[in-house]
């Protein structure tokens, strides 16, 4: 029975996997099981989009055709998701750098993507002349962006640990970086050590004095975890401003959202500019989605926190405090993927 069973990854399991999806219509196209989980690249070929799969949570996805039967012509694929497109907002914030900062060209610029995915953002910064390096922890994650979803090779990647990395590059001190793009899986089981005081410091070192970090993370907001690294955030980078993907949390009792969160290391407050044609690459979501729309009120951190809970900053030596709510984080974020696919799909891997 176990040559027959679907979610052993043999290649008689493979035919019998391609079967049970394509009676729901989708295609698998690779799966594997890596260093961050069991990943695989499934297509839908009803609505025409390719995703990522990471155990119980998708790294992103494409549209591998307009969809809703729009024309147009992008220079980018077209991703399923609003935000990997806010995450390039980066390129909107108007801070008050000096007058040698002023004016410089986007292909002087560099930028440092930890975290690839399929490569949604990176692809974007390069498609704007923008030097980018990603680093990437998976090889396997690597290896699907670029086959699958079209990856560029023009640009820098680094397979290797974040926080290895960002202590190398502090000690070498060769580059520092106009952006910042902290996107990394938080699928509700965060990699903590990547949220604490200290890796974010390290971030803050790499960033040029007028440069600007954008983070993502994917939580429920009404619990602790994400009160304290927001905080935790705020205490390396002075000023910030959160923008949530949607409107409308997911119940009364659960507020799960993709939070991006835009900071510089200048005291003074800072705006988006409104894009122009170029910034969107003619990418129909960038149009509608680039610059962030729902703005989280400056003091959400006074009024949800919870009586009796440590609101303390996060500490590379105390993370373990933030282990006991990933599970009920996960089982609300996988209500929420429970939506996005099939449920024959999810449990078909």
């Amino acid at each position: 029975m176990l040559l027959y069973n679907e979610h052993v990854p043999f290649g008689i399991t493979d035919v019998v996997l391609r079967d049970t999806l394509s009676q729901h219509d989708f295609v698998l196209l690779a799966r594997h099981e890596s260093k961050t989980g069991y990943l695989s690249v499934l297509e839908s070929k009803k609505e025409h989009f390719r995703v990522l799969r990471c155990d119980h949570s998708l790294l992103g996805g494409e549209w591998q055709q307009p969809p809703n039967g729009l024309e147009y012509t992008s220079r980018v694929k077209e991703p399923v998701y609003a935000v990997f497109v806010m995450l390039e907002a980066v390129r909107l914030v108007e801070v008050d750098e000096s007058v040698a900062e002023r004016g410089i060209p986007e292909s002087d610029k560099t930028a440092l993507v930890i975290g690839l995915g399929i490569g949604t953002t990176p692809s974007a910064l390069v498609a704007h002349g923008i030097n980018t390096t990603t680093v990437e922890i998976d090889p396997l994650v690597h290896e699907y962006a670029e086959h699958y979803f079209g990856l560029p090779l023009n640009h820098t990647t680094v397979i290797q640990d974040a926080m290895a990395f960002v202590e190398e590059s502090n000690a070498k001190s060769t580059i520092h970086y106009d952006y910042i793009i902290h996107d990394v899986f938080t699928g509700g089981a965060e990699p903590i050590e990547l949220f604490t005081h200290e890796f974010l410091l390290g971030l803050s070192s790499l960033l040029k004095p007028s440069g600007v970090i954008a983070i993502n993370y994917a939580g429920d907001l009404t619990l602790p975890p994400a009160q304290i690294i927001i905080l935790t955030i705020k205490t390396v980078f002075p000023n910030c401003r959160m923008f949530r993907e949607n409107e409308t949390p997911l119940s009364e009792d659960a507020d799960f959202t993709n939070l991006v969160i835009i900071c510089t290391k200048l005291p003074t407050p800072f705006s988006l500019r409104d894009p122009v044609e170029g910034d969107f690459l003619g990418s129909y979501a960038r149009k509608h989605y680039l610059k962030p729309r729902y703005e989280v009120p400056s003091d959400f951190l006074d009024r949800k926190a919870i009586i009796g809970e440590d609101y303390s900053i996060l500490r590379k030596e105390n993370t373990k405090r933030l282990q006991e709510w990933q599970t009920k984080s996960a089982v609300g974020h996988w209500a929420l993927m429970r939506i996005v696919l099939p449920d024959k799909v999810w449990e078909a891997w």
